[in-house]
């Protein structure tokens, strides 16, 4: 199916942005009802969206919507201010179970490592700011509701110097293409989300090479609207789910991290690795003096099957039934990925689903 990938909307597209000025988009704004804001694509701003599918727009109505206008983006999309939500005092965000997290993919074909333009769509990238000013994606999180996605700590705390973590984008696919197509079937335009709040786990060392409590939330600034193309994974709230015992049963991680090539991938990819054993798995990292703790689970140990180092903070999910569970984020591995018989580190979600839900607003 052919999707659209924005709206055509007359009193947003003509003209220069009514306050006179061009924002980027995620910068703070204030609307025409004085109400603040952020600059976002028209398509992503629900209150406008509702006066655009109205039947009968009133000109007090359309105005509103023409004196929204911030900026546009580089290729001329229009971009709105669009009023933030509050939410209600004391209330606070709760993770999804199924059916509404982890979508099923079972009934695909896994063949090479390109995945389909809607799979793993959980899968998401963190952006960066150096201080040159250029920016770049060199992390991996996973989206676990409408407002947060969990990432590795040391995503925040172990990159380079002056490193700023300034946005994650989620539903992309190739990032060389601004509309990603597949046999004919075309994605929605990812969607870029600012930062609201990063939380890294208090017990995390970013000096420690056991990188123990290797998490982190960050929360963005706005709710994202879920789609075919972005929706988030189930966490193993569940004992049944928590206390399950995955080892020898096998798991997909998916980014685009380093390839056998050592180049970043244009192109989301996955890999299925087997989970291991903890206890075998630490004696092969022992001598490198680390030594592993329940918080941790490896997977892999295949040659030229592994995740690497732009897949920091990303996935290892399992499917279960219908749906996928988050097990696993990237954590550390050998310096050679894929190097047989040195499976993977990843922190073990399952052990932190508490610390989650005790830290999301």
């Amino acid at each position: 199916m052919q999707r659209i990938s924005g709206l055509f909307v007359p009193f947003v597209l003509l003209g220069l942005t009514s306050l006179g000025y061009a924002l980027n988009e995620n910068d703070p704004c204030t609307n025409p009802a004085g109400q603040s804001g952020r600059c976002i694509y028209f398509r992503e701003c629900e209150p406008l969206l509702k006066i655009y599918q109205k039947p009968i727009v009133t000109p007090d109505e359309s105005n509103f919507v023409e004196q929204s206008r911030c900026g546009q983006t580089a290729d001329r999309r229009p971009l709105v201010c669009c009023a933030v939500v509050a939410v209600n005092p004391g209330v606070r965000l709760s993770l999804p179970k199924p059916p509404y997290c982890g979508a099923d993919f079972s009934d695909r074909i896994f063949g090479g490592q390109k995945t389909l333009l809607d799979e793993f769509p959980w899968t998401a990238l963190i952006e960066y700011r150096k201080p040159n000013g250029q920016t770049g994606f060199h992390c991996g999180a996973s989206l676990i509701n409408s407002r947060y996605v969990v990432t590795a700590a040391h995503c925040i705390k172990a990159i380079p110097r002056g490193w700023q973590a300034i946005g994650v984008r989620l539903g992309e696919w190739d990032l060389n293409s601004d509309n990603d197509c597949l046999d004919g079937d075309c994605a929605d335009v990812p969607v870029n989300m600012g930062i609201e709040k990063i939380i890294v786990h208090e017990n995390y060392d970013p000096n420690n090479k056991a990188q123990y409590n290797d998490i982190a939330l960050i929360r963005f600034t706005r709710d994202v609207h879920t789609s075919s193309f972005i929706s988030p994974v189930c966490l193993p709230i569940d004992n049944v789910h928590r206390n399950r015992n995955n080892v020898g049963t096998k798991g997909w991680a998916s980014g685009w991290g380093r390839t056998e090539t050592t180049s970043a991938s244009n192109f989301k990819l996955k890999v299925e690795l087997e989970i291991q054993d903890l206890t075998s798995c630490s004696n092969i990292y022992r001598p490198s003096g680390i030594a592993l703790r329940d918080t941790q689970i490896c997977a892999g140990g295949v040659r030229g099957q592994d995740t690497c180092s732009g897949d920091s903070g990303g996935p290892l999910t399992k499917l279960i039934t219908s749906n996928n569970f988050l097990y696993g984020i990237v954590s550390f591995g050998p310096n050679k990925c894929g190097t047989k018989g040195v499976p993977g580190v990843y922190t073990s979600v399952a052990k932190y689903v508490d610390w989650i839900e005790s830290k999301m607003e």
